[in-house]
């Protein structure tokens, strides 16, 4: 089974993607399950549902001097209202849920600070070891030794934020429907394939961000 683990849909201020482009993607069998992880909303849920779907969603969580850095948040019913790292596990926690550091050395687009890393992957289930847009140079290659050397799941996600993004990075397991992906998941039981997007996807996000471009409903 090939899990997207990092998708944006038209839900998220920066999103295109729609119901039926997930399914069209979905349907042509370059990924058999996506994750919706839109930016603090789990309004996409509603639209986004069936077997072939994950409740996600990628939450900010702000730092004690005001930075801002992402968790993505897996197989939860409800959202998560908390904003400080800590509440926000604990919420994660309450829900049975799986919880990562999304390209945590991606200073471009909101990071930890690198000296709170240990401390917070004390907490944590997983680490975002590929995400297809990271902008920093072998940001993804510190993630996974960050993964290796803390003994956590590695995680791989498009971050696909336009339909053509999906599948680009995913999570691979041996594994026949979302519960079982679920349970293998959080032993670790799981391997991560893909590599980058070319740098004009972001253009898409861009353009969304500031309504010069619409989702094709």
């Amino acid at each position: 089974m090939k899990v997207e683990m990092h998708m944006h849909t038209y839900y998220s201020s920066d999103g295109l993607i729609t119901p039926a482009e997930a399914r069209r993607v979905l349907n042509s069998g370059k990924v058999d399950v996506i994750a919706i992880t839109d930016h603090d909303t789990i309004v996409g849920w509603k639209e986004f549902k069936g077997r072939k779907f994950i409740r996600g969603i990628e939450k900010t969580v702000e730092e004690d001097d005001g930075n801002r850095f992402h968790l993505l948040v897996y197989f939860i019913n409800e959202k998560i209202k908390h904003t400080g790292f800590y509440e926000v596990i604990d919420d994660v926690r309450e829900q049975d849920g799986f919880v990562a550091i999304a390209h945590p050395y991606d200073t471009l687009r909101h990071a930890p600070h690198e000296e709170n890393l240990e401390e917070y992957g004390r907490y944590v289930d997983g680490i975002e070891c590929i995400n297809a847009r990271m902008c920093v140079p072998h940001g993804n290659k510190k993630a996974l030794d960050f993964a290796v050397k803390h003994k956590l799941v590695k995680i791989a996600g498009s971050d696909a934020h336009h339909w053509s993004e999906i599948g680009t990075a995913y999570v691979e397991a041996d594994a026949d429907d979302v519960e079982e992906f679920r349970k293998l998941l959080k032993l670790g039981r799981v391997s991560i394939k893909g590599g980058l997007s070319p740098l004009y996807v972001h253009t898409f996000s861009a353009l969304r961000k500031h309504n010069l471009i619409e989702p094709k409903k």
